[in-house]
């Protein structure tokens, strides 16, 4: 039934599509002419000011021809997949694909038609309209699904198989995520798991029966690593049936940093540890660091000028510490500091944490540890490359050593930029604090990063991270 409802879904939602496509292309007429109608230059191509209008009645007729190929382009863009649990950003990209595919082949057929000259800016103008327009629309449709879904209309019923952590996850976000319809109808495994809420309906064996009794409209194989030497006696149970199979790969013995499905030559390849700063991100996070680097180094001209003063006057010996640090994809820099201990101060201890009421750091440089004022000249690391504004704080190679070894997942911190600040040091978790709890933050911030997530960081910095208690 719900498979028949879908399909009618779909081809509204298609047609609609179509029609909305097709006044775009009429409305684009009317803004090219007579709304928006004055000369200007876009990426150094001249666009005049229309002295005569055209006769709508050949853009009209041209609506046709419009909505034939655009039918094509949206199938093509796979706009009509199922979107249940994908991301809107995953359904916009589909949306843009189908119109600029669409651009393209309207520019090809216009250039080779000679019995009548469309506007360029008119094609512009409906390019920018339909991405608007479908974009709002398909919004629109998915508010609206999602509050059928959470109003219990419009659901899948589907079966888990698995009982242990894999299982229990998927279940969770399930859960979490009410407005995808999913109502988990039970799980089948080996035995039953008290951590499971949901019905335990029986083994392997009684799949064929579930699926037809159960009215099951999916099936979700969700199966711990060490349970995948049951696939194929599940296979062989699911081989005549007709329900759709999903498979929930087992990502939860395995940290998984911005996860992605790669395809090789049709072979599926689950990507786990890869930055989220590539691309367009590298170069927005690089961009944001040298403008507010740049700015930072101006405001704080009066330090640059008191504190080195300080520095000689309360403890002779350089102004600047120069000490290696671990960076990005564990490449060693040297990170620039204004020395705050006594010269040669690890001489006789060699490589050790600084601790409290430590008798290597005279008062100016406790004061300016306690307030990071010591780590201002790390601005010029972040201009040079070799740190960000925000990120995990770089540690020195010999104590890494010793790190890695004791705490899972050390060394992902390094799959991100070194940073000034981060999200460890503005939620305390800076100095001699628990290394763990400084890991997941950073592990959450490499998960979690985005622009706003920095901005963000920073403003809690001038709250939270300049003085700290646990810094000495």
């Amino acid at each position: 039934m719900l498979k028949k409802q879908a399909q009618i879904i779909i081809t509204i939602l298609f047609l609609l599509d179509l029609i909305i496509v097709g006044t775009c292309w009429n409305l684009a007429y009317f803004v090219r002419f007579y709304w928006f109608n004055q000369s200007f230059s876009l990426f150094g191509v001249l666009f005049p000011f229309a002295k005569v209008v055209p006769d709508f009645s050949e853009y009209f007729k041209a609506t046709f021809v419009i909505v034939i190929f655009a039918a094509f382009c949206f199938v093509y863009s796979k706009m009509y997949n199922p979107k249940r649990i994908s991301r809107y950003k995953a359904e916009f990209r589909s949306i843009l694909k189908a119109n600029i595919f669409l651009f393209v082949i309207l520019t090809g057929i216009t250039f080779y038609y000679r019995d009548f000259s469309y506007s360029r800016l008119q094609s512009i103008y409906f390019l920018l309209l339909s991405v608007l327009s479908l974009t709002v629309f398909r919004s629109i449709v998915r508010r609206i699904l999602s509050y059928l879904r959470r109003k219990g209309k419009n659901l899948r019923r589907i079966l888990i198989i698995g009982n242990r952590l894999t299982a229990l996850k998927f279940i969770e976000k399930v859960r979490q995520n009410r407005e995808i319809g999913f109502s988990v109808v039970g799980y089948v495994g080996e035995e039953k798991n008290s951590q499971l809420k949901e019905a335990y309906l029986g083994t392997y064996e009684d799949i064929p029966r579930l699926i037809e009794k159960q009215v099951i409209d999916q099936v979700y194989v969700a199966l711990d690593s060490n349970q995948q030497s049951d696939l194929q006696r599940i296979n062989y149970l699911l081989a005549e049936q007709l329900v759709d199979l999903n498979i929930v790969p087992d990502i939860y013995h395995t940290l998984n940093i911005n996860p992605e499905i790669l395809d090789l030559d049709g072979m599926p390849i689950i990507a786990l540890r890869q930055s989220s700063v590539e691309g367009w991100n590298r170069v927005l996070k690089r961009t944001f660091d040298l403008v507010g680097a740049t700015i930072a180094v101006i405001l704080l001209i009066p330090f640059w000028i008191l504190i080195p003063a300080l520095i000689k006057l309360f403890s002779p010996g350089p102004i600047f510490y120069i000490q290696e640090r671990m960076g990005l994809d564990g490449r060693s820099f040297n990170m620039l500091k204004f020395r705050s201990m006594h010269v040669d101060a690890e001489e006789e201890t060699g490589a050790v944490w600084a601790k409290k009421e430590d008798d290597r750091r005279p008062p100016l440089g406790a004061f300016m540890r306690e307030t990071s004022l010591d780590e201002i000249p790390q601005l010029f690391n972040v201009l040079a490359g070799s740190m960000s504004l925000v990120g995990p704080r770089p540690e020195r190679p010999v104590f890494i050593k010793e790190f890695k070894n004791d705490i899972p997942n050390y060394m992902i911190r390094h799959k991100m930029k070194a940073g000034i600040t981060g999200w460890a040091q503005v939620n305390g978790w800076r100095g001699n604090t628990s290394l763990g709890k400084r890991i997941e933050c950073d592990i959450y911030y490499l998960t979690h990063w985005s622009i706003w997530f920095d901005l963000k960081i920073i403003v809690m910095t001038f709250f939270t991270g300049l003085k700290n208690p646990n810094a000495y």
